[in-house]
């Protein structure tokens, strides 16, 4: 049994927490993710995370754009029937590790070009993604075109991150309310999806009155993560290797960010690490079901 850990700081039982779908509603592509660093942190200050100015990012080019493989699908079977209670404080921070699932998640959209380069995985290989997206990035509309379509079969899928990135435990609850109902609109208007009920704060900053605020406009599940790409700051290739090497593990939520450009020079090697490991990518949505 994994464990989650809870708004309050106790670990509870996963299977106290959420529903894991049906399985053999849809069979999952084996796909490819991102590097990590080799610290599990919160969200880590960064030139993208406090608004100063970035590097600018390279578009992706032939010798950086994804290598498909030869791909092998792989059916999930045999997830756990798990419990579910009603929310609210539900924390997520593990998918099963039977069969061997990955779910590999993404913040924030500093980069367009990094943006897009996901977005080329994802269509080249069966990536399946979730993006938790701040909608005042302009990535998230200069590619709405070329995701809208995996995002309607949901093999991506978009969570809600704030409108522009605050720490929420510096904001009244209306600032809060804004926040998300800001982001969710915006990104519903571009892709026709609601956000809802999947919330990641920024830094993972929240309480429990952020909590209740966040329950009340329908973000019943924060997301947490047991593995960490790390590339909120600027990091080299050979350090989202290695990391994609440690934490791209049955069972692990990852984090990443859609920030910095070296991810995108080691798609090849994340292809690798996941065929080798037998892992499937999955979004929250394939995962979870929550209460109604």
């Amino acid at each position: 049994m994994r464990w989650v850990d809870s708004p309050r700081g106790s670990r509870v039982a996963r299977d106290r927490v959420v529903t894991v779908r049906g399985v053999d509603r849809r069979g999952f592509l084996l796909a490819v993710g991102l590097g990590t660093l080799g610290v599990l942190t919160a969200c880590e200050l960064s030139a993208a995370e406090t608004g100063s100015a970035l590097p600018a990012a390279p578009a992706p080019d032939a010798a950086t754009s994804p290598a498909p493989g030869p791909l092998i699908p792989v059916l999930q079977h045999g997830a756990p029937d798990l419990t579910r209670i009603p929310p609210p404080d539900t924390v997520v921070s593990w998918v099963p590790d039977t069969p061997p699932l990955v779910a590999l998640t993404i913040d924030d959209g500093v980069s367009s070009p990094v943006v897009g380069a996901y977005v080329a995985l994802a269509r080249a290989t069966g990536i399946r993604l979730t993006f938790f997206a701040n909608g005042v990035n302009g990535s998230w509309a200069e590619h709405q075109r070329e995701m809208q379509p995996m995002v309607d079969s949901g093999q991506i899928q978009i969570a809600n991150h704030t409108w522009d990135h605050p720490d929420i435990r510096t904001l009244t609850s209306t600032q809060l309310v804004d926040q998300l109902d800001r982001n969710n609109r915006y990104l519903t208007g571009l892709y026709g999806v609601d956000t809802r009920p999947y919330f990641r704060p920024p830094y993972m900053g929240h309480t429990a009155a952020t909590d209740r605020v966040c329950v009340d406009q329908g973000y019943s599940v924060i997301t947490w993560w047991n593995g960490s790409f790390g590339d909120s700051t600027q990091i080299t290739a050979d350090q989202v290797r290695q990391n994609a090497t440690q934490y791209l593990r049955a069972g692990n939520i990852v984090i990443g960010h859609a920030n910095f450009p070296a991810v995108t020079t080691v798609y090849d090697d994340i292809i690798r690490i996941l065929q080798d490991r037998a892992l499937t990518t999955v979004t929250l949505a394939d995962v979870f079901t929550t209460p109604t």
